[in-house]
């Protein structure tokens, strides 16, 4: 079995004096406000009629969280993240796997077994926040994405499918012949699969090998109990069903979304479950919005900024999506540049998913310092020459300002992007920006006159 699996996370957040245990019983409609409270990654050993099953929370809300599901130091994420997503492990197959332990099929599934959580205030229902979602097309392969599930009935739930993603496009192909697409969802896998499917990568890379890199070992696959596609062996539970062939059509929401706004109804799918499994001792995974959803955002949107960059032959030094864009939204990166490479590398973090504002600086810029962010772009930055505007472009449903609401079911919207190249203009010499330095600073010391 594999050393990178859910449970292995937990046992180095518990090494690092990152992970708490709440044994008192706990009620489902308590544990996200509970896990918003938390300091450390939580697990709720003891769940009020739901004897045997566990509920962790709060896993990587932290950054800090994150960089121990790397490896590596917390400046280091995104750069690690691209580097070992060149190095693609393909997925193995596995006969029996722990995720299977426990089968429910048929009349058998109940939905409401399972402790699923009262997230929000304003929620349409229970939730499961973390996902792991395979699908397959017998054109393009398999594909993973996160998508989240609303609880609907014992057997059914709404998903999140309203965004432009490669399982929509295969669903839309599906439903194109009138026929459901069969789909199966993990949840409890390790931090670096959930990475992996959220990466927008391009259709023909697969994301199960691309978890596999980031692991640095391939996943353990198992086939599934009642579908032709197979899922992580060290997974917690595992949901077997179809998205159904109705369309955009079901009420789903509201949510409270990772742009810490509570979302509105949408019009999604359904997605029917035909069996369900798990292991003996299950461990619920409630990704708690939006902190856990915004730090997974974050090394994915900055990777493919990095990953932009070099395409457009730009040297990176630095970069960074702000969570207080969600990780998402906004990327801002220090380049060492040659002439004309501000606006290059603006126009291409621009092209970035759904990444809607980016500043570019150069290397003498501490781009995690707002006070020097504002320094650069007060004297560097010519808003007629350096701020660009690109109108059209994709954008997603939560964001409110794109008036999804009046598009209709199935609608997907654009926005307009902006970007400030806030590096030193070509034709003014670098010394006139020579910071300020006293006098004999490195000889005076102040210890020596108290």
């Amino acid at each position: 079995m594999n050393e990178n699996g859910f449970r292995d996370f937990l046992n180095d957040l518990e090494d690092a004096g990152q992970l708490k245990h709440i044994k008192k019983p706990v009620d489902c409609r308590q544990l996200s406000s509970l896990g918003d409270q938390v300091n450390e990654a939580t697990i709720f050993e003891n769940i009020i009629d739901y004897p045997g099953w566990r509920v962790a929370t709060a896993l990587v809300s932290t950054r800090k969280r994150l960089a121990i599901a790397m490896g590596c130091p917390e400046n280091r994420v995104a750069f690690e993240f691209e580097s070992k997503s060149t190095r693609p492990i393909k997925p193995i197959s596995v006969k029996s796997a722990p995720c299977q332990e426990i089968v429910m099929e048929g009349d058998n599934v109940d939905l409401t077994t399972i402790p699923l959580p009262m997230m929000h205030l304003f929620d349409g229902g229970p939730y499961i926040s973390g996902t792991f979602a395979i699908s397959n097309d017998p054109e393009h392969g398999s594909n993973v994405g996160c998508y989240r599930l609303m609880y609907r009935t014992p057997n059914e739930t709404g998903i999140d499918l309203v965004s432009p993603s490669d399982m929509r496009f295969y669903y839309q192909r599906a439903l194109d012949k009138g026929e459901p697409l069969p789909i199966a969802i993990a949840v409890g896998v390790h931090p670096l699969d959930m990475l992996a499917a959220s990466y927008k990568a391009p259709i023909d890379i697969d994301e199960l090998a691309l978890a596999g890199g980031l692991r640095g070992q391939a996943l353990e696959m198992v086939k599934c109990k009642s579908l032709d596609l197979e899922v992580p062996a060290d997974a917690e539970m595992i949901l077997e069903g179809e998205l159904l062939p109705i369309g955009w059509t079901a009420d789903e929401g509201p949510f409270g979304e990772f742009s810490q706004i509570s979302g509105d109804v949408k019009w999604n799918p359904v997605f029917r479950i035909k069996c369900i499994t798990h292991r003996r001792d299950p461990i619920f995974y409630m990704l708690q919005m939006p902190w856990e959803n915004d730090w997974l955002a974050a090394p994915v949107t900055e990777a493919a900024g990095l990953q932009a960059l070099r395409i457009a032959s730009v040297q990176p030094v630095d970069i960074r999506a702000p969570v207080g864009s969600c990780g998402y939204w906004s990327l801002i990166a220090s380049i060492k540049k040659r002439p004309g490479e501000g606006k290059n590398a603006v126009a291409a973090l621009l092209s970035v998913a759904e990444v809607k504002f980016v500043i570019v600086t150069d290397e003498d810029i501490d781009i995690y310092d707002p006070d020097e962010l504002d320094w650069a772009i007060a004297f560097r930055v010519q808003a007629n020459q350096d701020a660009i505007i690109l109108e059209g472009a994709r954008a997603k449903h939560i964001d409110p300002s794109v008036k999804s609401w009046l598009l209709g079911k199935g609608g997907l919207p654009t926005t307009a992007k902006l970007g400030i190249d806030a590096t030193i203009p070509e034709g003014v010499p670098k010394i006139l920006y020579r910071r300020i330095k006293n006098y004999g600073r490195d000889r005076f010391k102040l210890e020596d006159f108290e």
